[in-house]
């Protein structure tokens, strides 16, 4: 793929996330889930997400691979999944860290973070699909968040070399 192709295929994908985890915010809040929750576990999200991204910029920035940051940031949002499942408290942690997930993955990928790729892979090919079918949303919205999805695999497949090729 040449550069500008490349260069807007990341764009894409990287704004897709970003957007997409201002989106998941929004309808956490439209939906009361943050609001109706204890103050410590919104902050409590705030916060792991906070360790993650100084954990990431410490292993990221000394050369070392990146997958200790991407597995990190990807079982964090299992275990957030693990807890919605049998907590409301847990719901709404994830409400919360799952927009900032995918927020962040999204300037990763928008800097071109060796992290971010793997991160927003298993975004869009696991965590998007299972909340949006989960979340009490109308059934357009669902489609089009598939097909968000699906076009967000693509541009990272095509990515896949740009990332894990030497640079």
């Amino acid at each position: 793929m040449n550069p500008a192709g490349e260069r807007l295929t990341r764009w894409f994908v990287g704004l897709s996330l970003l957007l997409g985890g201002l989106v998941l915010l929004g309808e956490a809040v439209a939906f009361g889930t943050l609001q109706a929750a204890p103050l410590g576990v919104v902050m409590l999200a705030g916060v792991v997400a906070a360790i993650l991204a100084v954990f990431t910029a410490i292993e990221d920035g000394g050369g070392r691979s990146p997958m200790a940051p991407a597995a990190t940031w990807i079982v964090s949002v299992l275990l957030a999944m693990l807890w919605a499942h049998v907590d409301p408290a847990g719901h709404a942690f994830l409400s919360g860290f799952a927009s900032i997930v995918a927020f962040g993955t999204g300037i990763g990928i928008l800097r071109r973070q060796l992290w971010a790729w793997p991160v927003a892979f298993a975004s869009v090919v696991g965590f998007g699909p299972i909340v949006l079918l989960i979340a009490p949303i109308p059934f357009g919205v669902v489609a089009g968040g598939f097909v968000l999805f699906v076009a967000d695999i693509v541009g990272l497949l095509v990515l896949h070399r740009s990332y894990f090729e030497s640079r």
